[in-house]
């Protein structure tokens, strides 16, 4: 039998449960909408390395009527920029001799009507790969030694420039990461200090691009490594 007691009973414990269910639906809004309030910063480090290996293509011609002449020219030369090198420091074991390359001129000296163009050219490379940087750039600071003595240096295309390499970033990277990290929480310590905030724990975060650029055009052996962190911190 339903008394009135019992629609008491029944319409309390409703009450009773919506209050407590309004709560909790409180409760959970309040911490959503807590995890919704972060700030994202960004973070730099930035560091002054030295290239570990140097790249230094060398391109010679020479010219002759006959390709016995040529060959002999082409070896004599050879032997000018080797000596060259090695005086000034250079290892043989880091010398790379490449595959000379020939051309025939006879129709460019017809067309041209200049018979006294001799007929064949030659195009000697070799490359110095050297982890001895500053021997390196020494010996390019005394090219000019070559023209004295008679070596027809070319100029590189864009493909075979001197280059100076730093290999050693994953060395050096994680503690570039930590810095650029720790850099962001402080920019965010300081931007949550103005509105009043703390920072809390980090949200997400993602390393951009590793930037490697030279220095400066006079000492391209130097290098300047830059990495940008993006992190997102909790607001408290």
């Amino acid at each position: 039998m339903i008394t009135v007691r019992s629609f008491l009973v029944l319409g309390l414990s409703l009450v009773l449960g919506m209050a407590i269910f309004g709560a909790q639906i409180g409760r959970t809004v309040k911490i959503g909408r807590a995890f919704e309030q972060y700030l994202s910063v960004k973070g730099l480090s930035e560091r002054e390395v030295k290239a570990n290996l140097a790249i230094w293509p060398i391109r010679f011609s020479v010219a002759a009527e006959d390709l016995g002449l040529l060959q002999e020219k082409m070896e004599i030369n050879s032997a000018i920029v080797l000596s060259f090198l090695r005086e000034n420091g250079i290892d043989s074991a880091e010398i790379i001799q490449g595959l000379p390359v020939l051309s025939d001129r006879e129709d460019e000296r017809l067309e041209r009507q200049t018979p006294a163009l001799p007929r064949y050219r030659g195009v000697v490379s070799l490359v110095v790969r050297s982890s001895n940087v500053d021997v390196v750039k020494k010996a390019i600071q005394r090219g000019e030694t070559l023209l004295s003595k008679g070596v027809g240096v070319v100029g590189n295309d864009a493909g075979n420039q001197t280059e100076f390499i730093f290999t050693a970033l994953n060395d050096i990277k994680p503690d570039m990461i930590r810095e650029a990290t720790a850099n962001a929480r402080a920019s965010a310590e300081k931007f949550a200090l103005d509105s009043k905030s703390k920072v809390g724990r980090i949200r997400a975060a993602s390393q951009g691009v590793v930037e490697i650029e030279d220095r400066d055009a006079a000492s391209p052996e130097w290098k300047r490594v830059r990495v940008v962190t993006t992190v997102d911190f909790f607001l408290e």
